[in-house]
């Protein structure tokens, strides 16, 4: 089920790479490995798809309410004005009997300046209906975009180096594969620390990323809640080595200020693209931010 492009182009690319594994020659071990990746994935990619599906049903019943109300608010009113338009055409009957003109006289002025309001209040009644439902198709589309603008792109000294690496790989032609972790509860950390814990925690974040990872990785941050890892291992290690990396990400960061120790503890994501000699470098750069937005959702 592809409800989400960025979403199945991760699942497909974490899957090609479980793949290629798996037509290597493997033992026992790697296999169970494999199995355990692919589980994982799938059960991610499960959950995902779920709660889009909820999201949209959401929606599918916040429009449904906002119509129902509205239909509602026009049938109270019909109702109302019809029930008093019976009270006034029965009123007039009886008038009608009467030989007083002037009682008959003022019976109509009456009834007429009755269904006049009546009139008028059901076209204000419904006016207010129809705003508070272009107000709900308003927010709608506004949930609606705001899940699907992208995020900007860093432009950050440290963001650039990684992008020129990547790019000078591409340029060289030369296999590689980049690991890329996102840090999805960042914004919820500043609701919680200060932004000083925060930003040493992150550099702490990143300096242990750097050492989980053999020496020859090109590390660096590539967007506010982002970090790559540029390795020449083939993807099938990069990506049994993700695994490792989430795991120890997620280890608590004790961070001290003013002499009061704070515990930070991320919410990482990880997932691994692969650069072929060969390959279109646009389609490459495509599949990356892809990875980058499923990552982060």
């Amino acid at each position: 089920m592809e409800l989400d492009a960025a979403q199945a182009a991760h699942f497909r690319s974490q899957l090609e790479t479980l793949r290629e594994k798996l037509e290597a020659d493997a033992g026992a071990r790697q296999l169970e490995s494999v199995q355990s990746n692919f589980d994982t994935e799938l059960k991610d990619y499960s959950e995902k798809t779920r709660a889009l599906v909820q999201r949209l049903r959401k929606d599918v019943q916040a429009a449904t309410a906002a119509v129902e109300a509205f239909a509602g608010t026009v049938n109270e009113s019909e109702l109302a004005l019809e029930s008093g338009l019976k009270r006034d055409l029965q009123h007039l009957n009886q008038t009608a009997a009467s030989d007083d003109i002037q009682e008959i006289r003022g019976a109509i002025r009456t009834t007429t300046a009755k269904i006049a309001a009546s009139v008028e209040q059901m076209r204000a009644s419904n006016q207010l209906a129809i705003a508070q439902l272009k107000d709900e198709i308003r927010l709608l589309h506004q949930e609606v975009e705001a899940a699907r603008r992208p995020k900007p792109d860093s432009t950050s000294p440290e963001a650039r180096q990684v992008d020129n690496k990547i790019e000078e790989m591409i340029r060289k032609n030369k296999p590689f594969s980049v690991l890329l972790v996102v840090i999805r509860n960042l914004e919820g950390l500043g609701n919680c620390h200060s932004a000083e814990v925060v930003g040493n925690a992150v550099q702490d974040f990143q300096a242990r990323f750097q050492n989980i990872l053999p020496s020859s990785a090109i590390v660096g941050r590539s967007g506010q809640d982002q970090f790559a890892a540029i390795l020449g291992t083939p993807p099938a290690n990069a990506m049994e080595m993700s695994s490792e990396v989430v795991r120890k990400l997620s280890s608590p960061f004790l961070e001290n200020e003013g002499g009061v120790s704070h515990s930070v503890m991320f919410n990482p994501r990880a997932g691994v693209i692969e650069f072929r000699p060969g390959s279109d470098s646009v389609k490459f750069q495509t599949k990356l931010k892809q990875l980058a937005d499923a990552l982060a959702q």
